[in-house]
């Protein structure tokens, strides 16, 4: 099975440079709505299996949400769909603050 890596902030920031990364917000949209990290994409964990194929495997794509929990489940899932460019980040929203 593959595995993702998990990053700390600085991690996150510097690999968000670059121009196919793309920081994903799993949370609920009312958590999305209520703060959010600028450019990051909302897919609710809950519905990922769903709308993965919104997704580009040919981008990087970096989970995160509140605290870590669902963000990892969320690695896991795209990791099984195929995409292997997929990272986690270890700081949720609550240190994006």
């Amino acid at each position: 099975m593959r595995k993702y890596k998990t990053l700390n902030q600085e991690e996150v920031k510097t690999l968000l440079k670059e121009e196919k990364t793309v920081l994903l917000d799993v949370r609920t949209e009312d958590e999305y709505w209520e703060e959010s990290v600028e450019d990051s994409l909302n897919i609710p964990l809950h519905e990922l299996e769903e709308r993965i194929i919104e997704l580009d495997k040919e981008k990087t794509y970096i989970t995160f949400c509140r605290s870590g929990v669902r963000s990892k489940a969320a690695a896991l899932i795209l990791l099984e769909e195929g995409f292997t460019k997929v990272f986690n980040s270890r700081d949720g929203i609550l240190t994006w603050k």
